[in-house]
């Protein structure tokens, strides 16, 4: 009787086992936690595109998107190297149509005015802007905070050329405002 009891056990304590295995395999992986927003910031041009290479910016000027889009564009970027048209800063006004969350922490933005279009990226300052100055990081959180959809804004920001890969609105020159020093909501 008591090895009858035994084998018993040893059955369900299998059973259980086998249970335990089956409903882990057919469980969805945990989710994994977030990584630390410092280990997801950007990388290609980073220094660059979020102003930590604490460039001399020459004065905003006023632009369009269709002029930026028409730009010609550089031969060469180079990856370390900021290029002249990279310290101007324009503004434009256009319809932001789309405000999205990047993986490196950037607000992507899609600007249209007719039919040309453009990105502009507000970087999360000043957690992925650790080198730029006190100065350009408030004017980076303070426009990255107002950053909205909006039928017509006004977005202040350094013109930056990217590389294409696949992204939403990128311009035909991949030129962007990046990054956003400015933003203004002008419709109701």
């Amino acid at each position: 009787m008591r090895q009858g009891m035994s084998r018993r056990l040893v059955a369900v304590g299998v059973l259980a086992l086998l249970a335990a295995v089956a409903a882990r395999i057919a469980s969805p992986a945990p989710a994994r936690p977030p990584r630390p927003s410092a280990l997801t910031c950007g990388v290609e041009r980073w220094q660059i595109k979020t102003l930590q290479d604490r460039p001399r910016l020459l004065r905003p000027r006023l632009s369009t998107v269709a002029n930026l889009v028409n730009l010609p564009r550089p031969r060469r970027i180079a990856l370390a190297r900021r290029l002249p048209t990279e310290r101007r800063v324009f503004s434009v006004v256009a319809a932001v149509t789309l405000v999205r969350h990047e993986v490196d922490q950037d607000l992507h933005l899609v600007l249209e005015s007719g039919s040309d279009h453009m990105i502009a990226e507000a970087p999360l300052a000043p957690t992925c802007t650790r080198n730029a100055t006190a100065y350009r990081k408030r004017q980076m959180r303070d426009a990255r905070q107002a950053v909205r959809l909006c039928s017509e804004a006004r977005v202040v920001g350094v013109a930056f050329w990217d590389f294409k890969h696949g992204q939403t609105g990128v311009a035909p020159n991949a030129i962007e405002l990046h990054p956003i020093l400015g933003f203004a909501c002008l419709s109701a």
